[in-house]
């Protein structure tokens, strides 16, 4: 069978580069808590550690830098990207007022079907709280895959393009990526709980009791970080 050169892409381009893998190796160290909002990053370190050269470092910071995660100051090097408490409250208050309309509008057109598949994903969500070992990370993202399959399933064609926009910031990976929200098992049956209340809203077909439970569920998520934040500030950045 003949293959056109252009149906598929090259194999150059499926091989990243050394600052595309070393980004990707610093985003992970972010996103798991090794490094935290306000780290500096010195490129002398981060060159020996990887066996890579500071041009490599160089390029790789400037990458991450263009996506939101790290703040390049002249003379002073790279840090972590850092957020406020008026960053955190902007996002969140943003996310909840999504979440509620997509909470509200995906009740008033949920047949038992679509009833049945959020109930799954809440079930299996309750299960992980209710297992002491599940870590924060897998956690946050069945909470997000179950946000996501309501924004999704809402009915309303730019709801869902705003709300992956908003969590493709980098300054919300780097508050979600933490998984701050959900650090201790208490915060997991917390959440779990909000979102028992959101899908009993559901079944009951109360579109206006679904959007209450999904913006308490944020609130409740918000508090839980900003605890975490406050715990952060006081620590204060590595040097």
């Amino acid at each position: 069978m003949d293959v056109s050169p252009d149906s598929e892409t090259p194999l150059g381009k499926l091989v990243k580069s050394l600052p595309e893998r070393l980004a990707e190796r610093v985003l992970e160290d972010v996103m798991t808590g090794r490094l935290k909002p306000g780290d500096r990053l010195k490129e002398e370190l981060l060159a020996q550690t990887h066996a890579v050269s500071r041009a490599t470092v160089r390029e790789a910071l400037i990458a991450l830098a263009r996506q939101g995660y790290v703040v390049r100051i002249p003379r002073s090097g790279a840090r972590i990207a850092e957020f406020s408490r008026r960053d955190l409250d902007d996002l969140f208050e943003l996310r909840a007022a999504l979440l509620a309309t997509a909470a509200e509008r995906y009740t008033r057109q949920a047949g038992p079907d679509q009833k049945a598949e959020l109930e799954v994903l809440v079930a299996d969500l309750e299960r992980m709280a209710a297992t002491i070992d599940t870590s924060p990370q897998d956690f946050a993202s069945q909470s997000v895959r179950i946000q996501t399959f309501l924004t999704e399933r809402c009915g309303n064609n730019h709801l869902p393009d705003m709300y992956k926009r908003l969590a493709g910031m980098g300054m919300w990976q780097l508050i979600r990526g933490q998984a701050s929200s959900f650090l201790t098992p208490a915060g997991r049956a917390e959440s779990a709980a909000d979102w028992r209340r959101l899908a009993n809203r559901v079944s009951a077909a109360d579109p206006e009791g679904a959007g209450r439970a999904a913006r308490l569920l944020l609130e409740h998520s918000a508090v839980r970080v900003r605890q975490h934040f406050d715990e952060v500030v006081r620590s204060g950045p590595r040097p």
